[in-house]
């Protein structure tokens, strides 16, 4: 972690070891998070991103989804027929505790993140929000949607199509 401009080794040290026992998928962002504000004194992080990329669909590679793989098998241009999706999960600090110093025993300011209890997909990710987006060629999307699947397909996903070296979002 650069300090000042500089690199602290004491600090670096121990992101490396931090990272190691806290990059699995399996752990949500909201004990990531936790684990962050408890492990580094100095740090109070009051927001943590995180992106998961996937699934890729492509046309005769995966077949995670039938109805995808169906459609993106009658794209004329095997090099569009795909499609990335990836999701944002966030999780911010909604309080910071203060901390107590008394004379046996202190405890350190820590965050309390909030969780969106509300939206059982946010509660189920452990996040106070999440974003899903699909990246697809024009081609394939065209495809898509000529058999009426990309409603169905896209419901909750911020759509990015691909059109000739461009990025078209919002549609």
């Amino acid at each position: 972690l650069p300090v000042e401009g500089l690199l602290n080794p004491e600090l670096a040290h121990r992101f490396d070891d931090f990272t190691e026992k806290n990059s699995a998928y399996t752990l949500s962002p909201a004990t990531i998070a936790v684990n962050l504000d408890k492990d580094f004194e100095p740090l109070h992080p009051k927001q943590l991103r995180r992106v998961v990329l996937g699934p890729f669909y492509s046309a005769g590679i995966t077949e995670n989804n039938s109805t995808v793989s169906e459609v993106l098998a009658k794209v004329r241009k095997p090099e569009n027929a795909w499609l990335l999706t990836w999701t944002i999960q966030e999780v911010y600090s909604k309080a910071e505790k203060p901390g107590r110093k008394g004379l046996f025993s202190s405890e350190k300011a820590t965050q309390e993140f909030f969780i969106d209890t509300d939206d059982l997909e946010a509660a189920r990710q452990g996040v106070s929000s999440y974003e899903k987006h699909a990246l697809i060629p024009h081609e394939a999307y065209q495809a898509l949607y000529a058999a009426g699947e990309a409603q169905k397909i896209f419901s909750g996903y911020k759509v990015h199509i691909l059109s000739k070296g461009q990025v078209i979002s919002d549609v």
